[in-house]
C-alpha cells in the first residue's frame, strides 16, 4: 500500500476509532462524569413537558451516537467502494453503529452500576441514522466547495 491511500485510510478511520474509543471507555466506568453544561441540560430537560415521554439517558445515547454514525459515514465516504449509493452507505453506517451500539450495551451489562437496555439500542441506532443522515446532507451542500480535486471525489455522498 502506497503512502497516499494509508493517509487517506488514516485520516477517515482515526476519527472513527477514537470517537469508538471514547465510548468504550465511559461506558467502562461506573459512574460519569458531572459535566457543568449537561446537569443543566438534564435539569431543564427535566422540568420540560418532554421528560414524561422519554428520559434524558436516551436523548444522550441520540446525541452520542449521532456523532458516531457522522464519523462512519464520512469515513465510509473516503475509503468505501466508489460504486456504494448514497442510500447503502447510509444503511451501511445504520448497521455498523447499531452493531457497535448492541455491543456497547453488552459491554455495560458486566460494568458494576450500569444497566443495559434494548431502549438505548435503539435510541444509539436512531443516532446513528440521524448522523449519518446529516452527514450527507453536509456532504451534498459542501460538495461544490471541495471541487473535483477533493479526496474521494467522483464518489457517492456517503
Amino acid at each position: 500500500m502506497s503512502a497516499r491511500p494509508l493517509h487517506r485510510w488514516l485520516l477517515a478511520l482515526a476519527p472513527v476509532v477514537f470517537y469508538a474509543g471514547l465510548i468504550f471507555y465511559f461506558s467502562a466506568q461506573t459512574t460519569l462524569p458531572k459535566v457543568g453544561l449537561l446537569s443543566m441540560l438534564k435539569r431543564a430537560f427535566e422540568a420540560s413537558l418532554f421528560s414524561g415521554w422519554i428520559g434524558f439517558d436516551k436523548l444522550e445515547h441520540f446525541t452520542e451516537y449521532a456523532g458516531f454514525g457522522f464519523l462512519i459515514a464520512r469515513a465510509l465516504r473516503f475509503v468505501g467502494p466508489t460504486s456504494m449509493s448514497t442510500l447503502r452507505g447510509w444503511g451501511v453506517t445504520v448497521a455498523l453503529g447499531a452493531a457497535f451500539g448492541v455491543s456497547d450495551e453488552i459491554h455495560q451489562y458486566f460494568v458494576p452500576g450500569r444497566d443495559s437496555s434494548i431502549f438505548d439500542v435503539a435510541a444509539d441506532t436512531l443516532g446513528t441514522a440521524f448522523g449519518a443522515m446529516v452527514w450527507v446532507v453536509f456532504a451534498r451542500l459542501t460538495r461544490p466547495l471541495m471541487g473535483r480535486s477533493a479526496p474521494g471525489s467522483g464518489r457517492a455522498a456517503i
